[in-house]
């Protein structure tokens, strides 16, 4: 690795630290959590400076002022001074570096990269940047753009597939398109239950390896137990009139189907805690600590808490330490707040088991930016234990061992790839 690399800040780390970096970038990666597009997705479009920007980075941009998406360079010029220092710009820097060869993003080096990216998009970059540049293993992909589940390349990605619709049931509309992709007919909750039931058996069919729900978008991760006949009459209002917002008792029912359906599957659950993507949202309703009831109430669902719940990442910690089944997942925050990431990893080493804390997941659209943050989560991973070693909290032994359980082991033994 060279000594400039991470932007020159590796050349600063003490000695321990760049020789666990060293040895945690010869380490493969399991990632917890991709939504990267199929080869044949990538190839089809005509990518350039501004799509790598449009993930993620489009989101700093417009909190420091930009109006709309990034397309030109005069977009984001009077912006991107502002944002480079931030996770999501880091992340953009470096793979322009390192893949590209673009030093720095200005407007002089604006064309340079377009042809670059341009040249480089064809069969083989994917093999190039996941396996050979990101020594990914492999990565649990959540491709929530798609409407069918589909089973992803083996050579890269695990399923995962979100139930998150049925919970979310506003008007007649909404179940008439479950009933055509489903092939059941939902006349009340029971149907509806049905085709969840469904879809879930379509998903596993394609090779679903863990439930996944976002519903901390739209509402608070607080469910309550609801009947049924409750939910009922919330699935006749829904039925007589579109309703502003999903009816929280049939949105409460039908996701403790979904966790029902899970434990009986042993499927493990990815929750999104914490943070929201994008401009807006409400982040109150996003807090680790609304979930707490469920993880008592189904002990047999592996709950893997996203993002370790920035802001709260106390919460996800005292909840991983009290419950055998909840898992600290990492992923999206070595981008998200890099320096918030090592200093949740430093509290979480010495309160969570080390097997019940996963690493590194991506949470990119495009592989130059999964690269980019492997790169960065290797780096905050690496300093985080170094300081361990350094203050005898362990042996540089033993934080190796723990840097391959939450870089490859935690994520692989959870979501493990089968008849590969």
């Amino acid at each position: 690795m060279r000594r400039r690399d991470f932007l020159g800040t590796a050349a600063a780390l003490p000695a321990a630290a760049q020789a666990l970096l060293e040895q945690t970038e010869s380490m493969e990666i399991v990632s917890s959590h991709e939504h990267l597009l199929s080869e044949e997705e990538r190839y089809a479009l005509k990518p350039d400076v501004f799509t790598l920007l449009s993930h993620y980075a489009a989101d700093d941009l417009r909190s420091a002022g930009m109006a709309g998406e990034p397309k030109r360079w005069e977009d984001i010029e009077p912006w991107w001074r502002h944002v480079r220092g931030t996770g999501y710009g880091q992340a953009v820097r470096i793979a322009l570096r390192d893949i590209y060869g673009v030093e720095d993003l200005e407007a002089k080096s604006v064309e340079k990269a377009n042809e670059r990216i341009a040249e480089a998009n064809r069969p083989g970059l994917y093999e190039r940047v996941l396996k050979r540049m990101a020594r990914i293993r492999y990565a649990v992909l959540d491709d929530y753009w798609r409407g069918e589940p589909v089973r992803p390349d083996p050579r890269y990605f695990v399923l995962a597939r979100k139930l998150d619709w049925f919970c979310s049931v506003r008007q007649a509309a909404d179940v008439k398109r479950m009933e055509e992709v489903t092939g059941v007919a939902i006349h009340g909750v029971g149907d509806l239950k049905r085709a969840m039931e469904k879809r879930l058996e379509q998903s596993l069919a394609a090779g679903l390896a863990a439930l996944k729900t976002t519903l901390a978008y739209s509402r608070p991760l607080e469910f309550a137990v609801v009947s049924e006949g409750e939910a009922e009459a919330d699935f006749g209002l829904a039925m007589k009139a579109p309703q502003p917002a999903p009816p929280r008792r049939l949105s409460d029912h039908m996701f403790h189907h979904a966790l029902g359906l899970a434990s009986e599957r042993g499927l493990p659950v990815q929750v999104h805690t914490g943070t929201l993507a994008g401009n807006r949202g409400m982040i109150d309703h996003t807090r680790p600590g609304l979930l707490n009831p469920l993880f008592a109430r189904y002990p047999r669902v592996r709950f893997d808490l996203f993002h370790t719940g920035w802001p709260w990442t106390g919460e996800v910690a005292a909840l991983a330490k009290m419950f055998p089944n909840v898992t600290a997942d990492f992923c999206w925050m070595w981008v998200l707040s890099p320096a918030g990431a090592r200093r949740a990893l430093d509290e979480m080493l010495e309160t969570v088991p080390a097997n019940k804390i996963l690493g590194f997941g991506g949470d990119y659209r495009y592989v130059e930016l999964t690269y980019a943050h492997a790169k960065m989560a290797r780096a905050g991973i690496a300093e985080a234990l170094a300081g361990k070693v350094a203050r005898g909290w362990c042996t540089a032994g033993e934080a190796a061992e723990t840097a391959r359980l939450l870089l490859e082991e935690n994520a692989a033994r959870l979501f493990p790839r089968k008849n590969v």
